[in-house]
């Protein structure tokens, strides 16, 4: 344990007038339950090792995941226990709506910072803002000195869209973001304020945090998220994997690191940055660290606190050759054999209702399965946003279309709405434009095809009863083609409590490569394929 206990061990100021700074950071935590005690104790050991000296902890977003209350609520409990200093709003902060996300920012101690949000007059993060537990930047005097984090949202993101514009939010573009940011940071310098942290949410790439860095001006770290990138060290060059570009210089030429933590809480970051007189870091002075959350103990508070608040974990059933994606790509760009089963559970609850087919698109499902699925896997990791799922008769014309639009985005999204399937199987063909289905047919319980669907010339006089997340009403890729279904939809139920009762009945799943080909994706370019991942993933995934 000497080598965990001496992780966080900073350097020293070597000039009178240099100002040392120490950074345990977070991001896209996402609700995290496992590593949950594990990070309370890194946190603790940063400490130890920096009680001397000016340190700040933040997390860059995505702190929360879904819309469960008791989770919520204990991460919340947790973050304050650890004395977060600041957070900004990831995406997933919004998912319970505005007026939720006013009421959980008022249990965190930690201050939310975001500067490129467009807030309605009547939302209830006016409130937020009003008692300034949402601001668009903080100062913290530490140390002796003051340090300031501005926050920025993902602009990605569809935040808030159940919402109009007067009570909802919405997020200013890369351009209108950064210009906001160096508002801010001008702001802060009038005020003597030359030590800067961007905590940001919008991800790593040059159309987001390597462009901020080196289109603002007074920045001098950016703590990223959203991306779930593993940044370690410090390098000038991109040297791929871990080792990716992430220092880089500022509009007016000065140094500017950049690092990100991956996502769950399976790493924890140390920063560790000497200022120069002037508020400019040092180059040879930058010390960036990833540790494992695992090589550390539990606290035992958390997990009692953990137990207390969301009950004795449960076992559901038990896993054969269990799924857990090696990679991102893996994940979301191929069919999928846990997403495949959740269908086909909600595929047999619905048949009372004479549901024949199962749509819901990939980002509802945010883990694997490996050996077992308890009540914390289902709730927690696999299925959180807990998305409720109706009926309706819709004409196969409609199918193609919805299945066009969302295809049409797997190519180049870094979050793509690919839907997931029971009772067909369809194909995409890269190159296709806003057209990408080639081929859509019905099928049994045993995968046998029973009708093909033109996806050509579609009919509009045939129909099928579908089940559809809601979601998918909602959704701007999706909402108009699906309005006129609205208001005729029938109840199916709740995921967690469908696919729960699918798995006690069995006891036992198996999760093996699927051979149903119920979705084939046909590329003429793999390099160009999803340009945000990795060629070596995509021909992992992807070989024959």
């Amino acid at each position: 344990m000497d080598c965990v206990n001496n992780f966080f061990a900073h350097q020293k100021a070597i000039n009178k007038n240099d100002v040392q700074l120490s950074v345990f950071y977070t991001n896209d935590m996402h609700g995290d339950i496992n590593r949950l005690a594990k990070l309370k104790n890194a946190k603790d050991t940063f400490e130890k090792s920096n009680d001397d000296n000016a340190t700040l902890t933040l997390t860059a977003g995505d702190c929360f995941y879904g819309k469960d209350k008791k989770r919520i609520g204990l991460i919340s409990k947790v973050m304050n226990l650890m004395k977060f200093d600041a957070l900004t709003l990831g995406n997933h902060e919004f998912a319970p709506g505005t007026a939720r996300l006013a009421e959980n920012l008022k249990n965190i101690d930690a201050t939310a910072v975001s500067a490129n949000l467009k807030i309605g007059e009547n939302c209830k993060l006016q409130e937020s803002i009003k008692d300034k537990k949402l601001v668009k930047s903080a100062v913290f005097m530490k140390g002796g000195h003051k340090f300031a984090v501005i926050g920025a949202s993902p602009f990605d993101a569809e935040v808030g869209i159940t919402e109009d514009a007067k009570s909802g939010v919405r997020v200013k573009n890369i351009d209108k973001t950064i210009k906001a940011i160096n508002e801010e940071a001008q702001n802060l310098e009038k005020q003597g304020i030359n030590k800067i942290i961007l905590l940001s949410h919008l991800g790593y790439g040059e159309q987001a945090d390597l462009r901020v860095a080196r289109e603002t001006e007074g920045i001098d770290i950016i703590v990223g998220g959203h991306s779930h990138a593993i940044i370690d060290g410090v390098n000038s060059k991109d040297k791929g994997g871990e080792n990716k570009l992430n220092l880089v210089k500022s509009k007016r030429g000065e140094n500017v690191v950049i690092t990100q933590a991956g996502k769950l809480n399976e790493k924890a970051g140390f920063l560790d940055v000497v200022f120069d007189e002037n508020g400019v870091i040092r180059e040879n002075s930058i010390k960036n660290k990833l540790a494992n959350v695992s090589d550390f103990e539990e606290d035992d508070v958390v997990t009692k606190l953990i137990t207390k608040t969301l009950g004795e974990k449960k076992h559901l059933a038990t896993v054969t050759n269990g799924y857990d994606a090696e990679c991102e790509f893996e994940e979301r760009y191929t069919e999928n054999p846990l997403h495949n089963v959740i269908a086909d559970s909600i595929l047999e609850k619905g048949k009372p209702q004479g549901v024949k087919a199962v749509l819901f698109s990939s980002n509802i499902v945010k883990s694997g399965a490996v050996n077992e699925i308890t009540n914390y896997n289902l709730k927690y990791e696999m299925l959180p946003y807990n998305s409720k799922f109706v009926s309706a008769e819709i004409s196969e014309k409609d199918i193609v279309a919805l299945l066009n639009a969302t295809s049409s985005k797997v190519f180049g999204e870094i979050d793509p709405p690919l839907l997931r399937c029971a009772g067909m199987k369809y194909t995409i063909e890269q190159g296709k434009g806003q057209t990408p289905l080639t081929k859509l047919q019905l099928t049994d319980e045993k995968g046998n095809v029973t009708a093909e669907i033109d996806t050509q010339n579609p009919r509009a006089d045939k129909k099928v009863k579908v089940a559809l997340e809601d979601y998918l009403f909602a959704a701007d890729y999706s909402k108009n083609i699906l309005s006129k279904y609205k208001n005729k939809t029938k109840d199916v139920g709740e995921q967690q409590e469908i696919f729960t009762s699918y798995l006690e009945k069995r006891g036992t799943i198996d999760l093996a490569k699927p051979k149903e080909n119920r979705i084939t994706i046909k590329y003429n370019d793999l390099e160009s394929f999803c340009p945000q991942y990795s060629m070596q993933d995509k021909i992992k995934t992807l070989k024959p």
